[in-house]
């Protein structure tokens, strides 16, 4: 009895520690990552930028059709990919699209994020198509970044992610996310997402428009950790058109007019998520009263090159800029710091948070966000907390602009 207890503690510590080197492994991969991908690099000319994916292509074919025809989920979404191109063309001329491909070459995953990264965009579409062994089962579905809520979104996830293993040093190249592996999923979940309303919002107008337009049946707004969507730094969709081992929609999806039906249905999506963007910014712009100087009860920001002091603000909701994320805690006075004198620590989801500056004005933030990404934070983000609890950050931007 007593040797089964000891096998079974020395299997459940081997498995924790197993889970700890995914799970600190993938957190400096997406922390690498992201400073390695951004660039604040954009077209004048152009006020937003799209970048549209078409899954797959090359020598990874994605999902397979019924077998009656050689339809593959490359093909399909890349036409529709680029018929939703032209549409935002001809509409927006001041909308720069990137795409990952035009042709039926394979861009890596990886590839994938650094090109919307790179492009500083404002937005990133991924199209993909379904399949499933039961062969009844049909419908649209988009996916925005988060923990699977069920065995069906885990195993999609699974099956787009594994494209990784269609490249060369992909062990390497994806330290730590193992496509078939589900602790890989728990450690995706500890990323923080700023940008998950948004997400959900373009992600519930694609699915509209496929219900109500083109009368395709509504599988839902639907988390999961698809990679091209977790690791961009913008609004990210991954929109699932329909399945391919369901014969009458892989005809439907093969068709003129169901590639042309199903691309102007997201194209009517981004032009109302557009429209809602460009009203935020045009608030914004009419209530700036020019001047961003702190003010003296809302707490001071004095820089050095290398030192930020702050004043503590009391209570109510407050913004501040989160800099680094450990599975340790670490010491205040670390060389990690960069030399900031104050940094504030809080636990959550297993995880040490590390956030710099305490401000109830979000400009403010954002002022600071950008001071703290110059000095070597290229991954600093702006969070919000409501009497010590944290918040919503779109909630709290709402409650402090009223």
């Amino acid at each position: 009895m007593h040797k089964e207890a000891t096998t079974h503690e020395k299997s459940t510590h081997s498995s924790t520690k197993r889970s700890k080197r995914i799970v600190l492994g993938f957190l400096a991969l997406a922390a690498i990552f992201i400073a390695a991908t951004s660039s604040p690099l954009k077209d004048s000319k152009k006020t937003f930028t799209v970048v549209l994916d078409a899954g797959h292509g090359g020598k990874d074919p994605g999902n397979l059709g019924t077998g009656r025809f050689k339809t593959t989920e490359k093909d399909i979404s890349l036409a529709v990919v680029m018929e939703l191109g032209k549409y935002i063309q001809q509409n927006h001329p001041e909308v720069e699209i990137v795409y990952t491909r035009k042709t039926d070459i394979f861009p890596t995953l990886n590839e994938r994020v650094v090109m919307a990264n790179k492009a500083n965009a404002d937005l990133f579409i991924s199209v993909h198509c379904n399949a499933n062994d039961n062969k009844e089962a049909f419908g649209s579905e988009t996916f925005v970044m988060g923990l699977h809520k069920s065995e069906e979104s885990l195993k999609n996830a699974m099956r787009e992610n594994a494209s990784i293993y269609l490249e060369e040093n992909y062990e390497k190249n994806y330290a730590g996310f193992d496509p078939k592996n589900p602790d890989t999923y728990i450690a995706l979940s500890l990323r923080e997402n700023i940008f998950l309303d948004q997400s959900l919002s373009l992600a519930k107008g694609v699915q509209d428009q496929f219900r109500t337009k083109v009368g395709r049946k509504d599988r839902g707004v639907k988390q999961a950790g698809y990679y091209v969507i977790s690791f961009t730094n913008m609004p990210s969709v991954l929109v699932e058109l329909g399945f391919l081992t369901n014969k009458t929609e892989e005809d439907y999806l093969q068709s003129e007019d169901g590639k042309v039906y199903m691309a102007s249905a997201i194209y009517r999506a981004f032009r109302d998520f557009k429209e809602k963007s460009d009203k935020k910014t045009a608030s914004k712009e009419a209530g700036n009263t020019e001047t961003t100087t702190p003010k003296s009860d809302t707490g001071t920001v004095t820089t050095s090159k290398s030192e930020i002091s702050y004043t503590e603000v009391a209570q109510g909701i407050k913004f501040q800029v989160q800099i680094l994320t450990s599975s340790k805690a670490i010491p205040k006075k670390s060389s990690e710091f960069k030399g900031l004198d104050k940094v504030d620590e809080y636990f959550s989801g297993k995880v040490y948070k590390y956030m710099a500056g305490s401000t109830p004005d979000f400009q403010e933030a954002k002022d600071l966000q950008k001071k703290l990404r110059e000095m070597g934070f290229k991954d600093a983000f702006i969070v919000a907390f409501k009497n010590g609890e944290r918040m919503d950050l779109n909630e709290a931007i709402r409650q402090t602009t009223k």
